[in-house]
């Protein structure tokens, strides 16, 4: 017979009741910056709106990637949020929290069709996670998060096996269509070796499509080698903006930063131009102490601050970004785009109300974007 998986509610009620306290975060409290927001988003009497402003506006100024960052100014990140209360009283269980889910990430589709966003951001809150432990436990509850996301099986380490594909209306109104890179952060980062993977509130699984990005941004109808420099400078600039030391000086780390640019050999040819302030680093790959393309990784979910060893990744790669012939798939899928039929795009998003249907209305209506808010909240209200 098949196993029965453990349910999300489940998995958050054991973590609450006989996971262990954080021994480091009682030596160490999180940043003011992530209480102030954690107060808001665990305070009953504000709206989901409010905590989602609030959750936008620390993407704004806290988080290290740069393309993040840029989006959240812009408001082109859309939020799932899933407070922690709801899904316990959610009477389908998993079933209701993952169409939950679905509906959120078909929403973020539909408003990316027209350009709006282009990152999709699963927020789960829950003030007695974010005290416990980052052990087995807490893994286990990001891998089932991101299962009811992606629909697939997450082993431990392991790489993104079936593409999330979200797409862009071009002016002729023929499509492009862009892969996402899916990654995990826990509260239990903040202060950690793995620092820049924090997150208030809980776990938070953000899923970023660069190329769609960057054509979004530049209104660009093809990316062009200046284009994709940029993107390129922006990428470098995320994996040297990782935090040095998380201690502020009150305690030495030996994998921190931990992720690092590494020196450019003199002969080695870059698209940057020589006045870049990243001239001097490689083009083609980067290192750091956790794999940035593992859904979950493994080192994360350690109740040390910083482990006597971790292995070091020499090997992360930056070349799709810019190299079509370097590597031919990965540029099309994450940056260039790849051409996409209507029906796709409409199998992507076959849950959307009929008032906002992908092939004849459009989203820059302010009042459509708010009956497809109203239709979201509707249907959460409706599970518990």
């Amino acid at each position: 017979m098949p196993q029965i998986k453990t349910q999300l509610a489940e998995l958050l009620l054991e973590c609450r009741f006989h996971q262990p306290a954080d021994k480091f975060r009682s030596q160490r409290p999180f940043l003011p910056d992530i209480e102030a927001v954690q107060a808001i988003l665990f305070n009953p009497k504000q709206s989901r709106q409010v905590k989602i402003a609030a959750y936008r506006g620390w993407l704004e100024k806290n988080q290290p990637c740069v393309f993040g960052k840029t989006a959240a100014t812009n408001k082109g990140v859309y939020i799932c949020l899933l407070e922690e209360q709801e899904i316990l009283r959610m009477a389908r269980g998993d079933a209701d929290v993952e169409d939950t889910i679905q509906d959120h990430r078909q929403a973020w589709k539909r408003l990316a069709l027209e350009g709006r966003v282009s990152s999709f951001l699963i927020l789960l809150t829950s003030k007695q996670l974010v005290l416990k432990e980052p052990n087995d436990a807490l893994k286990e509850i990001c891998r089932r998060l991101l299962e009811l996301y992606m629909r697939i099986k997450v082993p431990d380490d392991s790489f993104q096996t079936e593409r999330e594909y979200v797409f862009l209306r071009r002016p002729d109104n023929t499509l492009l269509k862009f892969s996402t890179l899916p990654n995990i952060f826990c509260a239990q980062g903040d202060g950690r070796w793995w620092h820049d993977h924090r997150t208030p509130g809980g776990i938070m699984i953000t899923s970023n499509a660069l190329g769609h990005f960057v054509y979004a941004r530049s209104k660009k109808t093809q990316l062009d080698e200046t284009a994709c420099a940029s993107a390129l400078e922006q990428a470098m600039r995320t994996i040297a903006n990782a935090r040095k030391d998380p201690s502020d000086g009150k305690t030495k780390f030996a994998h921190c930063p931990a992720t690092m640019l590494v020196p450019r050999n003199a002969t080695d040819p870059t698209p940057l131009r020589p006045t870049s302030e990243f001239s001097g680093f490689s083009t083609d790959h980067y290192a750091g102490y956790f794999h940035t393309d593992h859904l979950i990784p493994s080192v994360f979910f350690q109740k040390e601050r910083d482990p006597r060893t971790l292995h070091r990744y020499e090997d992360l790669g930056f070349r799709y970004i810019f190299d079509p012939a370097a590597d031919p798939v990965g540029h099309a899928e994450l940056m260039a785009g790849i051409p996409a039929k209507w029906f796709e795009a409409q199998q992507s998003m076959d849950r959307i109300p009929d008032f906002a249907d992908p092939e004849h209305t459009s989203m820059t209506d302010s009042r459509l974007r708010g009956r497809l808010t109203s239709w979201l909240e509707d249907r959460i209200r409706s599970r518990c």
